[in-house]
């Protein structure tokens, strides 16, 4: 068990060991450190200074009322300087009350160039540190994003208060920051639509672990079906077609929009799947717009009608040949199977497709040469159940190029993981396979009676 202590117990050592001890103020500081790292205390937490005052929170006196705006811009660049890199400063500013400070330099009732600083500052202050956010800075949120000339530090602000905070994110939906983002998003301003893009990533994740149930699904059927998300980020793919970092944007995007069955025909409707094989097609070699095409691609086949569409449009060749030339890159390859395992699942004509176009080969190569990375063995493993499932005549190349093996020994290396999904694979292909039976009834509290009836 990791442990940690506060900063005013640091401090509380240091003066102690200044006015016990009669050491130098710096001597006091390393004696403390050393003191509490060999009794095991992580100090990752703890600002360690051997001024006799931490910059930070000498840079937070300057932005006193009755400061110039020239000294409260000199502490506002001190602050940022601090914390940009360091989580421990962040906190202690924080709890030195500089939140409430910068929302009242970010109102309206300064002047523009001291509002701009501190929307940059609370973005840095507020960097995985976001616990802070209430109301009144909500309402600063509304305004300020409005300001055709806040706007991008307001949503950098943004992105940072929604990152793993479901409570954050209800804030935000429940308020109308998202009427914002959509506006915003219409006006079609590369800069700007950057970082809404990366707002709707962030708000419709379920990643706060924290809390055990969030509104990730909730939140992006609000955005899909409130604020047109699935059009402005389809349009913008063919806007921006030359633009590698904004498709790549709007393809993990409508990923993590698409959550419905018919938000997938949506994206279909509306070029999306045309647009992917087109990546496919002619930027095989850009392996960041390539994983996220192939992610994309396994999300729309969750829809029945697209995985036929995928196969008559000639996708799933585009997504083997992906593999292929990517066989080195791990995710990749995950991602490519994964699709693969999705458009083939209940679809043996997609199956066939696969077979033909050489995937038995390329699998069970895929396999061999990523050994030791569990999610691509699982993404195999899955790939082969759903191809052979349904026509156990599938399977035989499999078998011919020695993919029991390959099975075997995955399950010796990542079984307590991917077993269920390695054994499944080996059944399916009519091959010795060891299941496991995880609970026969016995010892339950189930009567006699119970059980005969």
């Amino acid at each position: 068990m990791v442990r940690v202590i506060t900063q005013e117990t640091f401090d509380d050592v240091v003066k102690e060991n200044v006015a016990e001890f009669d050491m130098e103020y710096a001597e006091a500081v390393r004696e403390a450190k050393e003191q509490f790292e060999q009794q095991g205390v992580n100090l990752a937490n703890i600002v360690i200074s051997e001024k006799e005052s931490h910059e930070v929170l000498d840079a937070l006196k300057l932005l006193a009322p009755a400061s110039t705006n020239e000294q409260k811009l000199e502490g506002l660049e001190s602050i940022t300087k601090c914390c940009r890199d360091d989580l421990a400063q962040r906190v202690m500013a924080t709890n030195n009350g500089a939140y409430s400070f910068l929302l009242r330099l970010a109102s309206s009732s300064e002047k523009e160039e001291v509002r701009v600083a501190a929307l940059g500052c609370l973005s840095v202050v507020m960097d995985t540190n976001p616990d802070h956010l209430e109301n009144q800075g909500i309402s600063l949120m509304e305004e300020v994003l409005l300001d055709d000339k806040l706007i991008t530090h307001a949503l950098d602000w943004l992105l940072v208060c929604c990152v793993r905070h479901e409570g954050n994110r209800q804030r935000v939906v429940n308020s109308d920051v998202l009427q914002a983002t959509y506006n915003i998003a219409k006006a079609g301003e590369r800069e700007h639509l950057l970082r809404v893009k990366r707002v709707w990533v962030a708000i419709v994740q379920d990643d706060d672990i924290r809390v055990p149930f969030g509104k990730a699904h909730d939140t992006a059927r609000e955005l899909v079906e409130s604020y047109e998300a699935l059009r402005i980020l389809t349009k913008s793919l063919t806007k921006f077609s030359s633009d590698t970092e904004l498709m790549c944007l709007s393809l993990s995007a409508l990923a993590s929009l698409s959550v419905r069955n018919e938000y997938c025909q949506e994206v279909v409707d509306q070029g999306g799947l045309q647009f992917i094989h087109d990546i496919l097609l002619n930027h095989t070699h850009q392996e960041d717009l390539v994983t996220r095409s192939l992610t994309l691609m396994k999300v729309l086949a969750g829809n029945d009608k697209v995985k036929s569409e995928i196969a008559k449009g000639g996708g799933l060749p585009l997504i083997l040949n992906a593999i292929d030339i990517h066989i080195l890159k791990g995710v990749i390859v995950e991602q490519g199977l994964q699709a693969v395992t999705a458009i083939c699942l209940r679809q043996p004509d997609n199956s066939k497709q696969v077979m033909e176009a050489e995937g038995a080969n390329l699998i069970t190569t895929a396999m061999a040469r990523h050994p030791k990375h569990r999610r691509v063995q699982a993404a195999c493993a899955a790939a082969i159940r759903n191809i052979v499932s349904r026509d156990r005549i599938l399977g035989q190349p499999f078998v011919d190029l020695g993919v029991e093996d390959l099975l075997n020994e995955a399950l010796k290396l990542h079984g307590d993981q991917v077993g269920d999904t390695l054994r499944s694979a080996l059944r399916d292909l009519d091959l010795k396979v060891e299941l496991k039976c995880r609970w026969t009834g016995t010892n339950a509290g189930i009567s006699k009676d119970q059980n005969e009836s």
